[in-house]
């Protein structure tokens, strides 16, 4: 666990702008992976979402700087200016209260444990997570779904999904209007849901990249759908507009903007996906997720008060997590026994007149003495030569 490390940029140390320079999309995602095994990792995960951009991994930290470099096309003088940099119990930690929501921007944010699996599960499919990551990330969910069935830091509103619907309600009320939200991707999707939840006077018209995708949601859940291609000439006919889509081109201009009937912009997006020179025209209010973030900080204080037993269950499930760890770091060595003791069995005079089966049950009976020894005591010294010659001895190892 000592070459365990994480390293990235998020809110707590870096603006929307720069971490939008090193957002890591699901293209360059690839890439990082890529990188990552020419570069030997076995353990590598990219966690890249609207408020941080994170590697986990156990190796090089120096290696890790240079993926997120090469990939987002970035200094790296830039990244030192921003970076945050935890090793070994530290970053344990810190992988651990993020996936729990305890570092996100909005204490509690539940949305993060989805993206964490997500980014688990690519880390997989890319070949770089290996049963050491793989366990921890497992352990991880369930300390995550501990906290929210022990705790009330979900109750209220803590996903930026849902605020979005809260600031829509309060600048259009009851009143019927046209939406546009751009990007169906699982965020935008809990949104278009959200929206048709609560806000059923809302006529909500949908827009994706990929317009099947857009299409299969529009037929499902009843929204108008705009093809992506045709969003320049259409936008200013909409009177909210929520972007939720990574995007390397400003979707709002001050081109396809200006004298519109749009009264208000969420830009959800990481990259920001709204022109900065939007925000010159008084008649648009355009809010980031940044600004979306503070609006949410007032219902922190009740949310604090449940900390201290969210800790103590991160706590827990870290311990047994370590403790797993350090018996895995034996099975080689238990493997190694079982065949040695094996190999005994069949040279020795008076154990090789045994029957087949009562000499593989003095075996596993054998291992089983030294596991139970191993949980025990994580420190045990293995002795195979001892052990060996004790079972040849006796039969069985005490």
């Amino acid at each position: 666990m000592e070459n365990i490390f994480v390293i990235g940029v998020t809110f707590k140390n870096a603006d929307i702008t720069i971490r939008s320079a090193f957002s890591i999309c699901a293209q360059k995602q690839k890439e990082s992976y890529d990188l990552a095994k020419s570069f030997g990792f076995e353990d590598f995960v990219v966690l890249s979402t609207c408020n941080r951009t994170e590697i986990y991994g156990i190796g090089s930290i120096e290696l890790a700087e240079e993926i997120i470099t090469t990939v987002c096309s970035q200094p790296k003088q830039l990244l030192d200016s921003y970076k945050f940099i935890r090793t070994a119990d530290g970053a344990l930690a810190h992988i651990f209260q993020v996936a729990s929501g305890l570092d996100s921007q909005i204490l509690g944010d539940y949305e993060i444990l989805g993206q964490f699996k997500n980014a688990c599960k690519l880390s997989k499919e890319n070949g770089v997570l290996g049963p050491i990551f793989e366990r921890m990330a497992n352990i991880c969910i369930q300390a995550s779904k501990e906290i929210k069935t022990k705790t009330a830091l979900s109750k209220g509103t803590v996903s930026a999904s849902y605020a979005a619907i809260e600031i829509l309600k309060e600048k259009f009320g009851e009143k019927p209007t046209k939406c546009l939200l751009v990007g169906t991707g699982k965020f935008g999707n809990n949104i278009s849901k959200n929206i048709k939840h609560y806000l059923p006077h809302f006529e909500l018209t949908i827009s994706n990249r990929t317009h099947s995708t857009a299409m299969d949601i529009g037929e499902t859940q009843g929204f108008d759908v705009l093809p992506y291609t045709n969003i320049n000439e259409s936008l200013r006919n909409f009177e909210a507009v929520v972007l939720s889509t990574s995007s390397d081109k400003y979707i709002v201009t001050p081109e396809n903007s200006t004298d519109s009937e749009i009264k208000l912009i969420l830009d959800l997006s990481i990259p920001q996906t709204v022109h900065p020179h939007c925000k010159i025209d008084n008649t648009i209010e355009i809010l980031d997720i940044d600004t979306i973030s503070e609006i949410l900080e007032k219902s922190l204080d009740k949310r604090k008060t449940y900390l201290p037993i969210a800790n103590a269950i991160i706590n827990s499930h870290i311990s047994t997590f370590v403790d797993w760890e350090s018996f895995y770091k034996k099975r080689n060595q238990i493997v190694s026994l079982k065949k040695m003791l094996i190999e005994a069995s069949k040279g020795c005079p008076h154990l090789a007149k045994l029957d087949e089966t009562v000499k593989d049950e003095m075996v596993n009976k054998t291992i089983q003495k030294f596991v139970v020894g191993l949980k025990q005591d994580k420190d045990l010294k293995f002795e195979p030569k001892s052990i060996v010659e004790k079972f040849i001895r006796y039969g069985l190892v005490d």
